[in-house]
């Protein structure tokens, strides 16, 4: 069609008569602005045309060469642009653009010497132009040569960026060029407020659109998707939005959708060297022929045998399905065709740190600061490692533990005992002989944990993550771990260490999680995750449930933190399932293909049945799972019309006629709750139990009894509810201080000791437990376990420490008196008048 319309407007024809085109006078100037708009459609190959016609028909616009050659560009016509720049600047050598677009041909052939001479040529048209004379296009040009001279970015973005910027509001390479710049040096947060700037000023643009979908790839993944799906609606054929869109569906294990993206791209651009990483990463992820991970390779590198574009895109797109040693090999391999190729440096420096190679990791970083002050990722990891410098490591022949100082004497032991028993059990359970210490790193403060993790801010929620024998957790002392049980996190942490190891790192997101939480219920049954109200809604009411076959897709399009806690629960329900149906040695079996080579879909139809069956039946097994939890409750929320707003006990009413009705319940408990009829709320608690006794949540009947028997003073049935609670709930702390309060009353020291452990689980550091369950173990006569718990309320209790050093020498006197002689010592130094103390110095022996 392209063909016709261009024999038309030859022949000064007007096929398009009404629209802007000004076909009648194509070839002038003013024609410029409707041509640009269908470059930016994506007609590139009618542009470029249309651009050869003005040309030979002597316009003299520089503009008309511009846009051919950018239009060649698009379409991987790269000797074409070489051969027609070289002729463009000899007839505008004072041009700016057309000399830097010369310069980025150069670069993208490997021609070194034709880039240095653009850029020598740049330097020398600049001298011409008075700065004063500039255009806003002439100051994007200059700042993008500065650039390639190796100018400070942020100077650049200052003197040059953002100048054209004020001169031109609206022009889009502006915006452009400092918003590319930002993603260039991993400032994405940077890069999303100047591509919504270049947005409002300029208007509507598939360049901004992918831009903005960029800044947002390791972050917002729903914004992401929004802008790329805008990109490709004002050009469908936009190379990075459908790039940007390919490797999003790499990772969310959709293979064939992501090839049907990269093919488009190739279809418009044949040598696009991102797009054929993108085919070698898909190939290789789908453990087909090597060759065909070669041939693809191969065919990005038919421009310039020599960049490191194409091993870099690769190895980072296979570091995130974590391959990370494949990855690092291609980053090794990029920066071997380019060793100063600063994107493979810092893409290695990750995978250097995830496959817990730290010490190269902080050398290249260190390089790559020296060289690129600028680079985000680089100064955090630098800020890293200045705060990893003051941490304590305790290595062993299984374990390398790394956490603040004051974190060792808290929880270290215990991580360590923790991480022995996984070991044991999971490696003998799933037939891993594990031959090289796991490395594990606690991080005292969010951001360092985000940085260590993920290579900048980000990732809150998240309270551990494992990258193969590389475990990295937010310590259980910090805000981060508030609420969570950190004994089942590093148990679920470790798991991973044993399944990826298993299968090379080659096993689908949601089996590794699946398995992993599924392990945690079986190490101790109030860990994992289990059925609760949002679940069943989710499954009954929404239809929420993924395919098994599409399982990986949860976590990726989760829209929210309830979505991504359910596709956690949906995969260890399936490997409950398989586990229950098939059994461990199946499930093994499914480890072992993957870690063949074979996809998680095919693993499961070897080792199980079918994939439709498999579907069927673990739907109807989870539905089953969801209809039984409060199976005699009426979950219905009323109709507006059934609650009659002119009756003054509306509620009361329609609770007498529906009785199980939870949501007339909830909102009568909390309008007896105004009105403190604790009586009554304690009935329709009651109620709730008897409707929902799986119920644990706050919301749930067990918590509103709890709260009104404590106002009504009826401790012991109080402690009973408590006590059930306790037994069932891994991250109830309330709940434990609230026993351990009343149990240290009633010296039930064994409860103590419970509740205690129960309460250090989710946050060794506080006070309160670390007491109680020192003084249990004295009482108890646990002579070792009460020297290290009062050793530990010492640490943190620094006020009190003259009581806890008189503990300390009164257990160690027997055993080790110098030491136990120095506590009594201190405790009557902060404590003169410490009657105790003076009466055991006086008959110390």
């Amino acid at each position: 069609m392209n063909r016709v319309l261009l024999f038309f407007i030859l022949w000064g024809l007007s096929p398009l008569k009404g629209q802007d085109l000004d076909l009648d006078r194509l070839f002038e100037d003013r024609n410029l602005g409707p041509v640009s708009e269908l470059l930016e459609k994506g007609d590139y190959d009618l542009v470029a045309r249309i651009c050869e016609a003005a040309i030979q028909r002597g316009m003299k616009a520089p503009e008309w060469r511009l846009l051919r050659l950018r239009a060649l560009h698009l379409m991987g016509q790269e000797m074409e642009v070489r051969d027609e720049v070289q002729l463009a600047v000899k007839i505008f050598p004072d041009h700016l653009g057309l000399l830097m677009l010369q310069h980025n041909n150069a670069c993208r052939l490997g021609r070194d010497d034709l880039a240095k001479a653009a850029l020598k040529a740049v330097n020398a048209a600049a001298k011409v132009k008075l700065a004063k004379d500039r255009s806003a296009a002439d100051w994007v040009w200059l700042g993008e040569a500065a650039l390639a001279l190796g100018a400070d970015a942020k100077k650049v973005i200052q003197q040059y960026f953002q100048v054209a910027q004020k001169k031109d509001p609206q022009l889009e390479a502006a915006y452009l060029a400092e918003g590319r710049l930002a993603l260039a040096k991993n400032d994405a947060a940077r890069a999303a407020d100047v591509f919504r700037a270049g947005l409002k000023a300029h208007g509507e643009t598939a360049d901004l659109r992918a831009g903005l979908a960029l800044a947002y790839a390791n972050g917002d993944r729903a914004k992401q998707q929004e802008n790329w799906t805008r990109a490709l609606e004002l050009n469908p054929i936009h190379a990075e939005a459908l790039l940007n869109q390919a490797e999003a569906l790499i990772g969310a294990e959709k293979l064939l959708e992501a090839e049907a993206a990269i093919q488009k791209v190739i279809e418009t651009c044949e040598k696009h060297p991102e797009a054929w990483a993108l085919r070698a990463a898909v190939a290789q992820l789908s453990s087909v022929d090597a060759e065909k991970v070669k041939s693809a390779r191969a065919n990005g590198l038919k421009m310039w045998e020599q960049n490191p574009v194409v091993d870099h895109t690769l190895g980072r797109v296979l570091s995130r399905a974590y391959r990370f040693a494949e990855g690092a090999a291609y980053q090794r391999q990029a920066l071997a065709l380019d060793k100063n190729y600063l994107p493979a440096k810092v893409q290695l420096c990750h995978d250097l740190l995830r496959l817990g190679e730290e010490a190269e990791a902080w050398k290249l970083a260190a390089s790559i600061r020296e060289k690129d002050g600028y680079n985000v990722q680089a100064h955090n990891i630098g800020l890293l490692e200045q705060e990893m410098n003051g941490y304590t490591t305790q290595s062993f022949d299984d374990f390398i533990l790394k956490m603040p100082n004051r974190d060792w004497p808290i929880y270290g032991e215990r991580a360590l005992a923790l991480l022995r028993e996984a070991k044991t059990m999971l490696t003998a359970k799933y037939g891993l002989n594990l031959t090289r210490p796991v490395m594990v790193e606690f991080f005292g403060a969010q951001q360092d944990f985000a940085i260590r993790t993920f290579g900048s801010l980000g990732g809150q929620g998240l309270l551990g993550v494992c990258f193969g024998t590389v475990i990295t957790m937010n310590s259980p002392g910090g805000l981060a771990h508030s609420g969570s049980n950190w004994e089942a996190t590093l148990w679920h942490e470790f798991c991973h260490v044993v399944t990826l190891t298993l299968t090379k790192n080659q096993m689908p997101r949601w089996l590794s999680e699946g398995i992993s939480v599924y392990e945690e219920s079986q190490r101790n049954p109030v860990w994992g995750m289990g059925m609760k109200s949002d679940f069943r809604r989710m499954i009954l009411e929404e239809n929420a449930t993924t395919p098994v076959g599409q399982l990986s897709s949860a976590f990726l399009n989760a829209k929210d933190h309830e979505h991504t806690m359910f596709a956690y629960y949906q995969s260890s329900q399936v490997v409950s399932y398989l586990m229950e149906t098939f059994g461990l040695a199946r499930v093994q079996g499914i480890l072992r293909d993957l870690a063949a080579g074979r996809r998680i879909n095919e693993a499961l139809q070897v080792n199980t049945v079918a994939l439709g069956t498999l579907e069927k039946d673990f739907n109807r097994y989870l539905k089953a799972k969801a209809e039984v939890y409060g199976q005699k409750a009426d979950w219905d929320e009323p109709k507006p019309e059934d609650l009659n707003p002119l009756e003054p006990d509306a509620l009361t009413a329609y609770h007498q006629k529906h009785p199980h009705n939870l949501w007339v319940i909830h909102q009568l408990i909390e309008s007896l709750r105004q009105q403190e009829d604790w009586p009554a709320v304690l009935s329709l608690a009651e109620k709730l139990i008897q409707l929902v006794p799986e119920d644990l949540s706050e919301k749930g009947g067990y918590h509103i009894k709890t709260t009104v028997l404590r106002r009504l003073k009826r401790i012991e049935d109080e402690t009973v509810i408590l006590r059930y609670l306790a037994d069932r709930d891994s991250s109830a702390m309330s709940t434990y201080l609230r026993l351990i309060e009343l149990d240290l009353a009633a010296k039930d020291w064994p409860r103590v000791q419970i509740n205690a452990q129960r309460a250090m689980a989710l946050n060794p550091f506080l006070l309160s437990p670390q007491k109680a369950h020192a003084e249990s173990a004295e009482a108890l006569g646990q002579r070792e376990e009460a020297i290290a718990a009062y050793q530990r309320v010492l640490i943190l209790d620094p006020v009190g420490a003259a009581t806890t050093h008189f503990r300390l020498a009164q257990l160690l006197m027997s055993s080790d008196a110098v030491t136990a002689k120095q506590h009594l010592l201190d405790s009557l130094a902060m404590a003169p008048r410490f009657r105790e103390a003076h009466r055991l110095l006086q008959q110390w022996p």
